[in-house]
């Protein structure tokens, strides 16, 4: 009777011995479990995860790198690469239409005055074109004289016409000339005393 009452007492401390080391392992499962969400990570998995490695479980789910911040953060990345995308857009659609205005205008302008002026728009868009390059010299017993109107070179034509078309504001007075021996274009107001006449009539 005694022994086998021993016998109960041994086997009821071994049940006793599993329950507790099964409880010890549950309490590592169940806080790995509580903290994996919070970190973005699986509490199921992370419950087996702890009962299996215990105090190392615990460790590993604080070591690891938090799985909800980065997806907050890749989220935030994706939004503000969306938002760039979206201004990035609207920038171009605007500089698109400004580009379709300016060479609406340009088009405009060409037609009303018979020119084409593309080549210059092409290179410097809003921008006044510059004069046209120097003509070849001529000879002549007359001074010829080369203008510019706009971005079409005109020319040559005798002082004597320069002068008369000048006086008939048949060419603005910011029109640019140039003849041989000169090395650069300038307005016809800044030779009109070679002509040795008086300014157009107003």
């Amino acid at each position: 009777m005694l022994l086998f009452q021993n016998d109960e007492a041994e086997l009821f401390a071994g049940v006793f011995a599993i329950f507790a080391v099964l409880a010890v392992y549950a309490v590592f499962g169940i806080v790995c479990a509580v903290v994996a969400p919070s970190r973005g990570r699986s509490a199921l998995a992370w419950f087996f995860i702890g009962v299996a490695t215990q105090c190392l479980g615990i460790v590993l789910i604080f070591v690891l790198p938090n799985l909800k911040e980065e997806q907050e953060k890749q989220r935030r990345r994706d939004e503000e690469t969306r938002r760039l995308r979206e201004q990035l857009k609207k920038e171009r659609q605007v500089a698109d239409q400004r580009h379709d205005s300016v060479h609406g205008r340009l088009g405009a302008h060409d037609r009303a005055l018979g020119m084409d002026t593309a080549p210059a728009a092409a290179l410097l868009p809003g921008s006044p074109p510059p004069p046209p390059s120097l003509p070849q010299p001529g000879g002549g017993a007359e001074p010829q004289w080369h203008f510019a109107v706009g971005n079409q070179q005109l020319g040559p034509v005798a002082q004597s016409r320069l002068q008369q078309m000048w006086i008939d504001r048949e060419i603005a007075d910011d029109t640019l000339v140039w003849r041989q021996g000169m090395t650069s274009w300038i307005p016809i107001t800044e030779v009109v005393a070679m002509f040795g006449k008086q300014g157009p009539a107003s």
